[in-house]
């Protein structure tokens, strides 16, 4: 069989598959936001030119990409059929995890606001925290694709598990965002309605953090090992390394900030001032942060 560099003809046709599959499930989305959200995509996009949505539908298209580099890593099936029916498969699951995800973040961690009304109405300070939402849960998922070791079927449950474990951690680091913002709050308002009144540097801080905080929930699948013969054991080191790896990123975080942006009132200039750029900045160190974790610890 004609072979280069590792890459032969049957392993050609299993990628062209895998990229056939993967386009209709980014063409899938679009119909999907749309029955979702009660809404037309092309009505919100081009007719109200609706910056809102388009954020958030962008959001859902950069998840998706991002759990995809999860699901088409590793080994090809033994066949053909049996490669489509699985990537299939964690592709669809992939939508409805993240889904699911972004359900638990939004009712759950900012349940006095409907970011869903705010995004229809155009408000893009509730699109940006829904960008930092859906993608955050699409790097956990995405983490926990690498790490869980079990190829084929019998991985699927365990990749669940772990997602679950991971959005658990998620939802803890939302509400420490939301019990720090009313602490350093000078005026008194929660971070909900920060969102509702528009503050666009309130959703960059926020959703920077929150992506950030997931890139560090990666670590995890570096230091926490997975042993296919007892799960249970590999479960709970994961749920300890990550919850971990989350501690360890708020002190990085918090160090890291107060060096580059000392002598800077960061909650006053964000919250009050509605500063984009000190927004931005913390973001970036969210980011950097986070990034550097899940480069240096993670798998």
């Amino acid at each position: 069989m004609y072979e280069f560099n590792g890459i032969t003809m049957w392993s050609l046709q299993a990628i062209a598959i895998d990229f056939v599959i993967i386009i209709a499930l980014f063409v899938s989305l679009k119909f999907i936001k749309g029955w979702v959200s009660n809404l037309h995509a092309n009505d919100e996009i081009t007719e109200r030119d609706n910056f809102a949505f388009g954020i958030s539908f962008a959001a859902g298209l950069v998840a998706l990409a991002i759990v995809l580099t999860g699901v088409s890593s590793g080994a090809f099936a033994a066949t053909l059929q049996q490669e489509a029916l699985q990537m299939t498969a964690y592709g669809l699951l992939a939508i409805v995890l993240i889904k699911l995800g972004h359900f638990f973040q939004d009712k759950v961690a900012l349940r006095k606001v409907s970011l869903h009304d705010e995004i229809v109405k155009g408000n893009a300070t509730a699109a940006i925290i829904d960008f930092g939402h859906v993608v955050s849960v699409a790097i956990v998922i995405r983490s926990a694709l690498f790490w869980v070791a079990t190829e084929g079927w019998y991985g699927l449950p365990i990749v669940v598990a772990a997602f679950v474990i991971g959005s658990i951690a998620l939802l803890l680091i939302s509400q420490y965002r939301v019990q720090l913002f009313k602490r350093t709050n000078r005026s008194g308002d929660c971070l909900q309605q920060a969102i509702i009144d528009g503050n666009l540097a309130v959703g960059i801080r926020y959703a920077g953090f929150l992506i950030g905080s997931s890139l560090a929930i990666t670590a995890a699948s570096g230091i926490a090992p997975y042993v296919a013969e007892n799960i249970n054991a590999s479960l709970v080191y994961w749920a300890l390394s990550a919850l971990v790896c989350v501690i360890v990123f708020i002190v990085l975080h918090l160090i890291t900030i107060k060096i580059i942006l000392s002598g800077c009132d960061i909650s006053d200039e964000v919250n009050r001032q509605k500063n984009v750029g000190v927004a931005t900045i913390s973001a970036a160190i969210s980011f950097a942060v986070g990034i550097t974790m899940a480069t240096l610890l993670g798998a």
